[in-house]
């Protein structure tokens, strides 16, 4: 193995210290080569082939060999075996490390990273509970980094088995953690407290092809015929936005890119556009950077439509809801003040396809055809089973899963086999890949006859698309925002029918529902004019009420 002098280790520390990744990745290319390298080298390598913007698939494949190459070398480098882990996930080739990472945690117990990276495949390949069970024996010894700790809390709301009171005291612990220790390097607050505009700012890593952008364009149009000023705050690399980006960039008044400015700075150039009133549209989601906002860049900050749960975090003062999603003595179980439009919280900005309603697809099949087009994340042990229960209650039927994502065809092989559990044949489980055009998506809507709702976690967007096609959604009534979201669609939409009470009624309803096949057909032939007439498509409406909120929770906070 390549043996390194104390000249040559003080240079690659450096050089990584400095982040000079390129001078790194050449200087260890000459000191030593692949069947020779130590573990270490191999593994430092690794790591700077991901930190040279742009990645691609092809960094991430080189990484995985020297990832793998490092921990063959010493099996017990917990960096190798984490890094290995991590980048064989990311291209979906992880069932050789996910055997060690198991046996490992199975012999030698307890390692923060060993569980973070468990954790994540387990998410991934729907083992949600195992996932969960890992993550909070990491919450409760403090050992959850930052992204592992975001991670974590937006994975319980995917879980039945934690109660809101739970998921906000996680939150809390975890916003303790990471409390600033740089506030006195804030600049001042230079707002106006009595602005003619409001400069409102959205801060997300999804300004792109995204489901949250098929409602974002709408409010940021209809706020701004209100001569609001609206800003973007990008959390995404540069290198990764698409075309949608560009068209984002056309709309909102001024676009700040925040993903190599660290929190410290980015708060600053917040404060420096004089931003009123900051909303948060990603949560917990993946690249959120939820510190930012505890170092309250904005002096009024929001909640809104990307996340549909409280995040514990002290300096967000309003999460927008209605009046549906959730009731007044819940109103204690999240940290942010409630705050209600008040029909809905969230409105598409509409849909210009013109693919047309087909008929009721039992009638020409001669058997019902129920579908499922959410993530498949959603789709829990706890939906499979009842689901499975319909399946075997409603003859000859079968089950539509659609993929919106490459990563959820392979994730539908572990679906299938817990359907298979509950002793539904494979053969009554239809899956079908990703459709990378819209239109063609709205199409397969025409091949289902009723659409079934996951819960905890609900469908929002796929929900309405079924509905615009036709297709209504049979939903389950819910403890906290996020497992309400179907109810409040279908209560706007005057579909009260199509929403359960418990898992039983959710059975017994899609029985029902199935075997009057004459009222759906009438529910299908109405249900797009019907939709397009309510609060889920009225975007004038829902840009009014938007309007008011925001311009009545700052004169409440700060006009004289």
């Amino acid at each position: 193995m390549t043996n390194l002098s104390q000249k040559q280790k003080i240079k690659i520390d450096n050089l990584y210290k400095n982040k000079r990744f390129t001078e790194l990745e050449f200087e260890i290319e000459s000191i030593s080569n692949f069947k020779d390298r130590s573990a270490f080298l191999a593994n430092l390598l690794g790591v700077t082939k991901l930190k040279q913007p742009p990645i691609t698939t092809k960094n991430f494949e080189e990484a995985r060999i020297l990832f793998k190459d490092s921990y063959e070398k010493d099996p017990n480098y917990i960096d190798a075996m984490c890094n290995l882990g991590h980048v064989s996930l990311k291209l979906r080739n992880y069932e050789y490390i996910f055997k060690d990472l198991k046996r490992f945690v199975k012999n030698k117990g307890y390692n923060a990273k060993i569980y973070y990276t468990l954790a994540r495949i387990f998410f991934f390949v729907g083992q949600i509970d195992e996932a969960l069970d890992l993550f909070k024996k990491m919450a409760d010894r403090g050992d959850l980094a930052r992204d592992a700790a975001a991670n974590f809390l937006c994975s319980l709301n995917y879980s039945s088995k934690f109660s809101q009171i739970e998921y906000l005291d996680y939150c809390k612990k975890i916003n303790d953690k990471f409390k600033p220790d740089n506030l006195q390097d804030l600049i001042d607050f230079e707002f106006d407290k009595n602005p003619k505009n409001l400069n409102i700012g959205f801060i997300s890593p999804d300004f792109i092809e995204h489901s949250v952008t098929e409602f974002l364009f709408g409010t940021i149009k209809e706020l701004k015929k209100r001569n609001f000023k609206i800003h973007a705050f990008n959390l995404r690399d540069v290198n990764q936005l698409d075309k949608t980006s560009e068209v984002l960039m056309e709309t909102f008044d001024s676009w700040n890119d925040l993903a190599e400015t660290n929190d410290l700075d980015s708060a600053n150039i917040i404060r420096k556009k004089k931003i009123n009133i900051l909303i948060n549209i990603v949560g917990y989601f993946a690249n959120n950077r939820f510190t930012i906002m505890k170092l309250k860049p904005a002096p009024m900050q929001m909640l809104w439509m990307g996340y549909t749960n409280t995040m514990g975090v002290e300096e967000i003062d309003y999460i927008v809801a209605d009046p549906n999603l959730i009731k007044e003595n819940e109103e204690k179980l999240y940290s942010e003040k409630v705050i209600n439009l008040p029909k809905i919280w969230n409105c598409h900005s509409g849909i210009e396809s013109k693919i047309e309603v087909e008929d009721l697809p039992c009638l020409k099949n001669e058997h019902i055809t129920f579908g499922c087009f959410n993530n498949s994340s959603k789709i829990s042990e706890e939906v499979i089973e009842t689901w499975s229960q319909i399946l075997l209650k409603v003859n000859n039927s079968k089950l539509m899963i659609k993929a919106p994502s490459d990563d959820a065809e392979i994730a539908q092989k572990n679906i299938l086999k817990k359907f298979q559990n509950f002793d539904i044949e494979g053969s009554r489980i239809q899956f079908s890949p990703r459709e990378k055009k819209k239109e063609d998506h709205y199409k397969m809507y025409n091949k289902i006859d009723i659409s079934l709702d996951t819960f905890p976690y609900t469908g929002v967007t796929t929900s309405i698309e079924s509905i615009w096609m036709g297709v209504p959604v049979l939903t389950l009534e819910g403890n906290n925002f996020v497992s309400r979201c179907g109810e409040s669609l279908n209560k706007n939409l005057g579909m009260q029918e199509f929403i359960a009470s418990d898992k039983n009624d959710y059975i017994n309803k899609a029985i029902t529902i199935s075997e009057n096949k004459e009222k759906l057909s009438l529910i299908r032939k109405s249900l797009r004019d019907k939709a397009l007439r309510s609060p889920i498509f009225d975007m004038e409406s829902f840009g009014q009420d938007f309007s008011d909120l925001l311009n009545n929770a700052w004169q409440k906070n700060y006009s004289k």
